[in-house]
């Protein structure tokens, strides 16, 4: 009796095990929003699949093997489409280095003088901001002597501190305009280099899933054509991309660009929520590229934004 009762629980593990495994390994290939509940369930996969490790210990304990077994399967194969992407260089001749920065103030309510502090440390080239206004930008730059540092600036931002999208500039920009899809503001320009290199830079903030997500996949996808149809070969895209690698939506939008995360290697180091109860777990503040090659990453905190910054070391590619 006591064989056969050992026997049915192990059956009822390895199916229960099966059931959770499969739902794990399925959800970030979902491309359904379901009221914007999947895209936020999909944040969450990355520790979904360590949790699904710490609950294979469970079963051990009641010599379930292959419940365990598959649980510890599933975790790896829901994990890895989360994973940071590490590509090849595809015949890159690296040129000139440049430093990108890129942070949501979070209705311009970011501290300045720290977040100044951030960018002078970081020796930043291009610095990307979202959720900003016109005071809030003035009074960055008139910390750390950043007003000399980048003294280029795409067109003034939309009032409140809720839309507002800028790039400050160590560079020249020319060629600026607005990328539609957005219900908030994304503006791009065209940044010289002193050697006459040129290289696009787009600011860009698609809406959140919660609360709008027919706005959050519509953004994302109109975002993904414009990165396809923009002729530009070296193209820096940055801000708050409200997605991670653990939406599909965002997978395929990044699918011709590399991530300056990879220079810290395939796992996605979280960049929100900041000053919360809970530790950020979601990257989906990002800094990606094509015509060049990542050298280096970073992230920080500045406190009044519910989001870290990023640092994104460029090597761009040669003509």
């Amino acid at each position: 009796m006591g064989t056969t009762r050992r026997r049915r629980s192990r059956w009822v593990w390895t199916g229960a095990a099966l059931a959770i495994a499969v739902v794990a390994v399925a959800l970030p290939h979902l491309d359904v929003l379901v009221g914007g509940l999947m895209p936020a369930a999909q944040a969450l996969v990355p520790l979904g699949a360590v949790g699904l490790v710490v609950l294979a210990v469970v079963p051990l304990i009641f010599r379930a093997w292959a419940a365990a077994a598959i649980l510890v399967v599933g975790a790896v194969l829901a994990g890895l489409p989360t994973l940071t992407p590490l590509r090849a260089d595809a015949g890159c001749v690296e040129g000139a280095p440049v430093t990108v920065v890129a942070f949501n103030a979070k209705f311009a309510g970011a501290d300045p003088g720290l977040l100044a502090e951030r960018i002078d440390r970081a020796h930043a080239d291009i610095v990307v901001l979202v959720e900003t206004d016109e005071a809030h930008i003035a009074a960055v730059l008139s910390e750390r002597g950043l007003a000399e540092a980048l003294p280029h600036r795409t067109r003034e931002t939309s009032e409140g501190g809720v839309n507002g999208s800028v790039i400050l500039s160590a560079f020249p920009l020319s060629d600026e305009e607005d990328i539609e899809g957005s219900v908030f503001d994304q503006v791009t320009a065209v940044a010289a280099l002193p050697g006459g290199e040129e290289f696009r830079v787009a600011a860009v903030h698609p809406p959140p899933p919660i609360g709008q997500p027919a706005d959050w996949r519509a953004g994302l996808r109109a975002l993904e054509q414009w990165i396809r149809e923009t002729p530009d070969e070296r193209l820096i895209v940055a801000g708050d991309l409200n997605a991670s690698y653990a939406h599909p939506a965002f997978r395929h939008l990044a699918s011709t660009l590399r991530t300056a995360a990879e220079a810290a290697g395939p796992v996605p180091w979280p960049t929100w929520p900041e000053e919360r109860p809970v530790p950020a777990f979601t990257a989906i503040d990002h800094v990606l590229a094509r015509g060049a090659v990542p050298t280096a990453w970073d992230s920080f905190a500045v406190p009044g934004s519910d989001h870290r910054g990023v640092v994104g070391e460029w090597s761009v590619c040669a003509p």
